[in-house]
């Protein structure tokens, strides 16, 4: 795989990624179907929907299993639906507390999505200087969106006083989200980020 290949897949997940907010999702489908064979994931075109998300959610899972860090002290679950009563609140102040968080978990997934695929290519294609000067800007990138995100996971738990918390763990000594480690807190936006995909997909091919 080249940059270029590279760069048609991050076209296809910001498609896939935004596919729930778009008024034509099935011709940014299509338009993800062309990306894929261009990319070379996709052998020949495809005109059906199903067929192209499969290809995509295959590709997207078989990176972000890549990308999952061995568990370092718990499990950690993010619980999506508690926060709809928040999305919709009356108070704008509220519903965009929780509409940055989930911008910031949705680029948090597409940056680690393609990081190790960024990595091996640039080592191959760059020169030692500019792909140390690459890679760098690309971790800081990463290491700023995880920082926010786990921002986000603290206020959206202080946020919601009642019933199920956004963030559960099933360590019981761990009692803050501050003492759960980066690693641990990364899986969980990554597993957040493909179960989304895969009920965005399964609404629009219904």
């Amino acid at each position: 795989m080249i940059s270029k290949d590279i760069e048609k897949l991050e076209q296809a997940d910001q498609l896939m990624f935004d596919l729930a907010k778009s008024t034509t999702p099935k011709y940014d489908i299509l338009k993800v179907g062309q990306l894929l064979k261009e990319a070379g994931v996709l052998q020949d075109r495809s005109e059906d929907l199903k067929t192209i998300v499969a290809a995509y959610n295959q590709d997207a899972q078989t990176e972000i299993k890549k990308a999952l860090r061995r568990k370092m002290r718990t499990t950690v679950t993010l619980n999506l639906s508690v926060l709809t009563p928040y999305l919709n609140n009356s108070d704008p102040d509220i519903s965009a507390i929780v509409t940055d968080a989930l911008d910031n978990f949705k680029q948090y997934g597409q940056i680690v999505l393609r990081f190790n695929e960024k990595k091996a290519t640039w080592q191959t294609e760059k020169s030692t200087a500019d792909y140390q000067q690459l890679f760098s800007n690309l971790d800081n990138r990463r290491t700023n969106i995880h920082n926010a995100c786990i921002d986000n996971i603290n206020i959206l738990n202080r946020l919601i006083v009642d019933g199920t918390p956004f963030a559960t763990w099933d360590n019981p000594n761990i009692t803050q989200i501050k003492e759960i480690p980066r690693s641990d807190i990364g899986n969980a936006i990554l597993e957040l980020c493909v179960r989304e995909l895969i009920n965005n997909d399964s609404q629009i091919l219904k």
